[in-house]
């Protein structure tokens, strides 16, 4: 399960009624987040496999460069790490490394060197050929995903996951999950109060935006770098330099409204009031996570 505050937009605040959408039955808990350590113990144990399955297969494979845990935190909603602000801003520089980092992939580069027969024969190895079955997954809201994701990819997660199509399923719907609830939580005046005294704080020091998503558009227009200039060179460096004052702000508004503390709360409490059987897809998807993290801890040797 990951938060899905960061898409929602936000709106007048009204009063908040039980609907078909929230049960105003007793809640029960929904599950906790996987911590960003958690969720880095994962990822390696899901590369080791895939690494193993490729050696195995004679095919020459190695784990795909990531950005460390810290790094891959992300902004979210809101931002509302001061110290996090003051290293990153809002993450330009982490988004070119990382795209650096893409580009870079061993294993990609190898790819490009294939033709023919061997190029087929990898790929196919990696992530599966035209007879990989279709997982499908019916998600909140309507529609379905579907993937083909097979060979050592596919195998790597069957391994640490356990059933693909089980948890394939409850993954698709945990992470799809903001609209059964998201126009409730926009208008719930909790929230509202709390974006109104970020604003407000905002604007005290000197960044007059309504809401969280406006800061982030206006510093997405100033450090989109995809054909910008690479970290280091002067005009690089002004721009940064501005992301941080904007980041930093931010962060410290949203410590002092409560803005991140106050969004986090209602999106687990909306969660919590959610239909029975999205919170038995959750605890579902919470049973096998769990299972999976106990897997990796093993398949990596690291410590609970």
């Amino acid at each position: 399960m990951r938060h899905t505050l960061a898409a929602l937009a936000l709106g007048t605040a009204t009063a908040l009624t039980c609907g078909a959408l929230l049960s105003c039955a007793p809640q029960r808990p929904a599950p906790a987040e996987p911590t960003a350590a958690e969720r880095a113990l994962l990822d390696r144990a899901e590369q080791l496999l895939v690494t193993r399955c490729m050696h195995g297969r004679g095919l020459p494979y190695r784990p795909a460069p990531r950005l460390s845990e810290e790094e891959s935190r992300g902004v979210g909603y809101v931002l509302d790490d001061v110290a996090w602000a003051r290293e990153h801003g809002y993450g330009s520089r982490l988004r070119y490394k990382e795209l650096a980092a893409k580009r870079s992939d061993p294993n990609l580069l190898h790819r490009n060197t294939l033709t023919g027969r061997r190029l087929t024969a990898y790929t196919e190895a990696l992530y599966g050929g035209p007879d990989t079955p279709t997982l499908a997954a019916r998600v909140p809201g309507g529609g379905t995903i579907t993937s083909q994701l097979g060979g050592c990819h596919g195998k790597a997660l069957e391994e640490l996951y356990g059933d693909r199509a089980a948890w394939f399923r409850v993954d698709k719907i945990a992470a799809n999950l903001t609209p059964l609830y998201g126009a409730e939580l926009r208008r719930d005046p909790r929230l509202g109060r709390a974006v109104a005294a970020w604003s407000r704080c905002m604007k005290g020091a000197g960044h007059p935006y309504p809401d969280p998503s406006a800061a982030h558009a206006a510093a997405a227009k100033a450090t989109a770098r995809d054909d910008g200039p690479a970290p280091g060179t002067p005009a690089e460096r002004r721009a940064f330099a501005e992301e941080v004052r904007l980041a930093v702000a931010e962060a410290a508004c949203s410590v002092e409204s409560g803005l991140g503390r106050t969004g986090r709360a209602l999106e687990t409490e909306y969660r919590a009031g959610l239909d029975g059987e999205y919170l038995d897809a959750l605890a579902e998807h919470d049973r096998i996570e769990r299972r999976a993290l106990a897997r990796a801890r093993d398949l990596t040797g690291a410590r609970p």
